[in-house]
């Protein structure tokens, strides 16, 4: 990943560039001089590799790798009966790495799911920003610095709303501390033989909202 946002009701916005192929497959955020790791979509479904737990009508269940639509199962045992009235379950994901080469195109993403507009990898000579076409020095899939700043503009303008939703929970949140403290105050004052009517000078409520908002809090 690389470019932190806003937290918003338990929701992170962190964004990055997200490496494109020509089958669909995305970049999950991480490269190596193995190349690119490859992000695995929800609605994909077991992939090669994956530790899987199949659940049967009956409530038996089997596990082992996924392999072509089958289970291999640590005994030897071959599950081909991995379809129809089955659940499948991804316990473990195999990593999957492919070569920056393969690289096609980028997009910004974000980690809320939310991706943009994909922008083309092209040779060098046909770069052209405005047309959303992009180069790379050499074979690796790492943009420079200014096409990686484009792509990530257009993240900045995704969390923008998110963003300024954070300052209100943060605001709200500041608002809900304040009131509690000022409670906490207030009742310590009564304590100490303060007046409701002292109460409200100071808080500069009259004497009757100082008693309302005493009465409320109660």
């Amino acid at each position: 990943m690389g470019w932190m946002g806003p937290v918003v009701d338990g929701q992170e916005h962190e964004g990055w560039v997200v490496p494109l192929f020509a089958d669909g497959a995305q970049g999950a955020g991480t490269s190596s001089a193995r190349g690119v790791l490859i992000a695995h979509r929800p609605d994909e479904g077991p992939c090669n590799g994956d530790r899987v737990r199949l659940t049967y009508r009956d409530g038996s269940t089997a596990e082992g790798l996924w392999q072509d639509g089958t289970l291999l199962r640590g005994d030897g045992i071959v599950h081909a009966h991995t379809s129809g009235q089955v659940r499948h379950e991804v316990i473990d994901q195999a990593e999957e790495w492919r070569p920056d080469a393969a690289v096609v195109g980028w997009a910004a993403g974000c980690t809320c799911g939310w991706r943009g507009t994909p922008w083309t990898r092209v040779p060098p000579e046909l770069a052209d920003p405005a047309a959303r076409r992009l180069a790379t020095a050499g074979l690796w899939a790492e943009l420079e610095a200014a096409d990686e700043n484009r792509v990530r503009q257009e993240w900045h303008r995704h969390i923008a709303g998110w963003q300024a939703l954070e300052e209100v929970e943060a605001a709200a949140a500041r608002q809900a501390a304040a009131a509690r403290a000022l409670d906490e105050a207030v009742h310590a004052a009564l304590a100490a033989g303060a007046s409701e009517a002292d109460i409200g000078r100071v808080t500069g409520m009259t004497g009757r909202s100082a008693t309302e908002r005493l009465s409320a809090r109660d």
